[in-house]
């Protein structure tokens, strides 16, 4: 069993500490800043406290040390930011610990959306009409071009547009009314033709370039009325004969080892289909997948600690369908923000009433457990102790590595 260290800590911290709890492995967590609460859950034996991702040399040096003094063996970096700068720093601290996250070249590949969208068009994975722009006049001439719907949104993996994942428009009018000026921060930014379907996401963990298990989860609803920004709702199906050979040709293409989530995009009737981005790293809403059998993340361990398990011949068949899983609490923020964004009341008790009956029929809640109950109470609890100017509480054990 390993003794290991989360860093960037959000949804996937807290289930990715618990699953490997409950395998006998102990897990501390990396603190700097807001993270979701993932120091007050059970399944954490121990915090280490960084600076911010935004002080990438202290960041690195502090981790670095944190390392050396704490007996760890193995690094998980769970969110985007954590993603990065361990890959920019991985030679570094691979003297001191194990790394469990793809390759530096994989991860480079995945976040640059240009980079992504030249490897489908030379495997035939398929990818709705895009073009980048450098200008405001530009993202509405392509738009023009390529036809409404459009979604604009930035080159890289990771960055916001107006503090949206996406901008997405139906109209010459709804762009303008979106996109008042050119976004600080961007160079250049994607247009595309946007598919009106559902969201499906493939979770995955991969070895050499062949999927060790994989599971494919269809987005229901998300935190915003346009269908942008983050899933609230989502279930397992069995997976769409088209999309799994694209996340299977994507993952060989790259000779992908670890975890990863494949996102797409499909047309009403399903017919027709478009690769949004890999995410190189456990998914926001892995548990999902982590429900429904797929075991994903002991994969990730076991190929951290040199494992070579034998990849089966169909790395989809131990993922159940119709597994469903709510975010509750992501659910009422993306309420109050559309309510001041203008909702009315029909659509406010509409989308009440859907969150409702989601959190009822869930098998899986991201971050509610009625044995680890503390770390959901601090989310919804943080409004209140942010005005009281207090800092969270201590975790109950050890507060730092040593």
């Amino acid at each position: 069993m390993a003794k290991t260290l989360l860093i960037g800590n959000h949804r996937p911290s807290l289930a990715l500490a618990r699953a490997l709890s409950r395998r006998g492995h102990e897990v501390w967590a990396g603190r700097n800043g807001y993270c979701d609460y993932l120091d007050w859950s059970r399944a954490v034996s121990g915090v280490v406290d960084l600076p911010d991702f935004d002080d990438e040399t202290d960041f690195i040096t502090a981790l670095e040390a944190a390392l050396g003094e704490g007996g760890f063996e193995v690094l998980m970096p769970v969110s985007d930011r954590a993603t990065r700068l361990v890959a920019a720093h991985r030679a570094r601290l691979e003297r001191r610990i194990v790394v469990a996250s793809p390759w530096p070249a994989i991860i480079g590949s995945c976040v640059s959306k240009t980079e992504t969208a030249r490897l489908c068009g030379e495997i035939g994975v398929a990818l709705a009409p895009m073009e980048k722009v450098g200008d405001r006049d530009g993202a509405f001439a392509a738009a023009a071009r390529l036809g409404y719907p459009v979604v604009v949104k930035p080159a890289e993996e990771g960055r916001f547009l107006f503090d949206r994942k996406v901008l997405s428009a139906r109209s010459p009018d709804e762009l303008k009314a979106i996109m008042p000026s050119w976004p600080d921060g961007h160079d250049s930014l994607l247009v595309q033709r946007r598919l009106a379907g559902p969201r499906i996401n493939h979770y995955f963990v991969a070895r050499s370039g062949r999927l060790l298990t994989a599971c494919e989860v269809e987005v229901i609803r998300t935190d915003r009325r346009d269908g942008s920004g983050y899933a609230v709702e989502g279930v397992t199906r069995n997976p769409r004969p088209q999309l799994r050979e694209q996340t299977e040709k994507l993952v060989r293409r790259l000779g992908y080892t670890g975890a990863g989530c494949a996102q797409y995009m499909l047309s009403e009737d399903g017919e027709t289909s478009s690769f949004l981005e890999i995410n190189p790293r456990l998914g926001a809403n892995f548990l999902a997948a982590e429900a429904a059998g797929a075991g994903m993340s002991e994969l990730v361990m076991r190929l951290a600690l040199g494992g070579a398990p034998k990849p089966p011949r169909n790395a989809w068949e131990n993922s159940r369908p119709n597994v469903r899983y709510a975010w509750t609490k992501g659910d009422l923020s993306g309420w109050l923000h559309e309510r001041r964004a203008g909702m009315g009341l029909g659509g406010s008790l509409a989308w009440l009433g859907r969150m409702a009956l989601a959190a009822m029929r869930a098998h899986a809640h991201l971050t509610f457990s009625w044995r680890d109950p503390a770390p959901a109470i601090g989310c919804w609890l943080h409004p209140l102790i942010s005005r009281m100017g207090r800092d969270k509480p201590a975790p109950r054990r050890a507060k730092t590595a040593g």
